[in-house]
């Protein structure tokens, strides 16, 4: 069995992985913008979005139940490499579907016409996401090359950005670029796959007992997606872009914080390990231990950006966004629940092989999320849309913890749980403090983050949070 230590490495890999898939952007898009214009960014935009819904078809939620499924052959390569033969085998069956279904629409709707050439190409990521089977490396946790693969493809793809995209007629080039950037290193990943699994054994390829389960993840799947969309689908039919705008802004700020609290979650393979043998007390362990680290980032995070919102808003989006400040007050909540629902849901109750309750749960979220959008958003815009998300992401992480409560260790959990809170609520009276200088506002979100996570960090010192014990502990005995 792998040693602990590996899961800390794992959970740093994809947090690194997901900041670069964060930063990659950020880098290219100015550019990209720029020299394309509204016009060809907007071409790209809408063909890769046609894209992502044939890519659900493909992959099925396929991801999930192959991380899941293969803890339990892990240390016998021969039931591995069937494993993941049979499941490659439904996911280019999936693919050839999504394909044709592509085909058949690119063809036969009209809006899609003049889009053909760039839909084919994004169509692209069909293939390698499914081919690259980076569930495989994720279910192994091999985190390492996965991450360093995805870099060098996206330097790679940012040498070719400012070499092939010059002019505005470019833009065919740019959405080639992003189909390398997001995916190409799944071409190394089918070929580095052999190091675990041996695709040219033979075996008796066997699909049936997995048809069942993986319904319910793509079921899962196409929840969570509408789930994490009706928002910004209802807002914008009901009270117009402006309001999307302003709410979109402020949203893209939460997705990225939850995503980077989110990457440090890589439990799933070691969880469904524990289940499969059997281990309550380790997954027990691991669970809590897990929830503790989110907690401990989650809570100033989401304090964090209620206190700065307005310098934030500022700084990524511009003045002309001030309608998304209040907007960003209350999405700021959902990290914590979005974390909560990761861990309790993504993880948790997929390694118990209980995805339908994450699947009913969702559903539950989906229909406040849509009640409370048809009441709130035609008198409060953007703000009522947040409000609902809030109320969604509320009701689905209570269900989610509910149903795996019994897998934490409670008291550990409280006594964290209030060293975070009362070190949180310190760090946001310094931040006030600063806030109500005279500072320009770049200023005072940067003297403010760093002001608040040294005092935040400080506090939970003098409190001997056994994590900033422990990572202390590790720092003087690297020197």
């Amino acid at each position: 069995m792998l040693q602990t230590k590996s899961l800390k490495k794992n959970g740093v890999f994809n947090a690194i992985k997901t900041l670069m898939s964060v930063l990659f952007p950020l880098i290219t898009f100015p550019y990209a913008s720029r020299v394309l214009g509204p016009d060809g960014i907007g071409k790209v935009n809408f063909a890769s979005s046609i894209v992502s819904y044939f890519i659900m078809i493909a992959m099925l939620g396929i991801s999930n139940y192959g991380i899941r499924e293969v803890g339990k052959y892990r240390n016998d390569k021969e039931k591995l490499s069937k494993f993941v033969k049979e499941i490659l085998s439904i996911n280019l069956i999936s693919s050839a579907i999504a394909y044709v279904l592509l085909f058949i629409s690119i063809f036969i709707i009209s809006p899609f016409f003049e889009y053909r050439k760039l839909i084919i190409i994004c169509s692209t990521s069909i293939l390698f996401t499914v081919v690259g089977v980076e569930w495989l490396f994720y279910a192994m946790e091999d985190l390492g090359s996965v991450a360093v693969r995805s870099f060098i493809f996206q330097i790679l793809s940012l040498v070719l950005l400012f070499v092939f995209v010059r002019t505005k007629e470019d833009y065919v080039n740019y959405a080639l670029i992003g189909v390398v950037s997001s995916v190409g290193s799944n071409i190394l990943s089918f070929i580095f796959a052999s190091r675990y699994v041996d695709l040219k054994s033979k075996n008796k390829i066997e699909l049936k007992q997995h048809l069942k389960p993986i319904f319910v993840f793509f079921m899962m799947s196409v929840a969570t997606t509408v789930n994490s969309s009706i928002d910004i689908t209802m807002l914008g039919f009901i009270s117009g872009a402006d309001e999307v705008g302003y709410y979109s802004a402020a949203l893209k700020v939460v997705r990225l914080v939850a995503a980077v609290v989110a990457s440090l979650t890589v439990i799933l393979p070691r969880l469904s390990y524990y289940a499969s043998v059997g281990e309550n007390e380790n997954f027990k362990i691991l669970s809590t231990k897990t929830l503790d680290a989110n907690m401990l980032l989650a809570i100033p995070a989401c304090i964090g950006m209620m206190s700065l919102s307005k310098n934030i808003i500022y700084v990524l989006s511009g003045t002309q966004y001030e309608n998304s400040i209040r907007v960003l007050h209350i999405l700021s909540f959902t990290v914590f629940l979005l974390t909560i629902s990761n861990l309790c849901g993504a993880h948790m109750l997929l390694a118990l092989g209980k995805e339908k309750v994450t699947f009913y749960a969702v559903l539950i979220g989906i229909f406040f999320n849509i009640a409370t959008n048809l009441i709130l958003i035609k008198r409060y815009g953007a703000y009522g849309a947040g409000i609902a998300t809030l109320a969604s992401e509320f009701t689905v992480s209570v269900i989610e913890f509910f149903c795996v409560k019994k897998y934490f260790i409670c008291k550990d959990i409280l006594k964290n749980l209030f060293q975070t809170v009362c070190s949180a609520l310190i760090m946001a009276l310094i931040v006030f403090a600063i806030i109500k200088t005279d500072f320009s506002i770049i200023t005072t979100l940067v003297l403010s983050i760093f002001a608040g996570a040294l005092s935040y960090f400080s506090f939970l010192l003098i409190f001997r949070n056994e994590f900033i014990i422990e990572f202390m502990k590790k720092v003087r005995r690297s020197f």
